[in-house]
């Protein structure tokens, strides 16, 4: 944890953590706080939480994991709307379909809380391949070196229908990142 000293952070989204047990945790000496959700049982897959600076701790209204691939963080940031941070980790394509549109229509039971800004990061384990002209929440620097994937599909289409850009895809990345 002495890395992050190097670094200026007000909160760093947790995923594939692998814990055994939930666990929240103070470290003393720079007053940040940890908090992590345990892995998918025996299998210890996934894992979702925070780190959490100590300058916004006073602002946090609640923090809640919701399973082994979604957390959820409150923040009152000081305006008339609070803030609500989704942590996520979705299955990979293996899981298959099912799992992976269970999964979105998890977090879209999170995004409908009303009164709050929302963010959703995390790893969608999805490829976006190259840029259709129709699709409205992507930037211009997908990774046209891939083909899209079904997950990415599903993520096109999540972001659409939320009204959510992914990130993402609007600033250039290094080669094979």
């Amino acid at each position: 944890m002495n890395q992050l000293s190097k670094f200026k952070y007000d909160i760093i989204g947790l995923c594939k953590t692998r814990a055994k047990v939930e666990s929240r945790t103070k470290w003393i000496q720079i007053g940040d706080e940890l908090v992590i959700g345990e892995g998918n049982g025996q299998q210890r897959v996934g894992g979702v939480g925070f780190i959490i600076n100590s300058r916004i701790a006073s602002h946090v209204i609640e923090v809640q994991i919701h399973s082994h691939r979604i957390a959820t963080l409150k923040l009152d940031i000081g305006r008339k709307t609070p803030l609500l941070i989704i942590q996520i980790y979705a299955p990979h394509k293996e899981y298959g379909i099912d799992e992976i549109e269970k999964f979105y229509s998890e977090v879209e039971t999170h995004l409908s809380q009303p009164a709050y800004q929302k963010i959703v990061i995390g790893d969608f384990n999805a490829q976006l391949g190259p840029k259709d002209t129709n699709q409205r929440y992507l930037g211009k620097f997908t990774s046209g070196t891939w083909d899209k994937n079904e997950t990415g599909e599903l993520l096109v289409d999540f972001a659409d229908a939320s009204k959510l850009f992914i990130i993402n895809t609007l600033f250039q990345k290094p080669p094979n990142k």
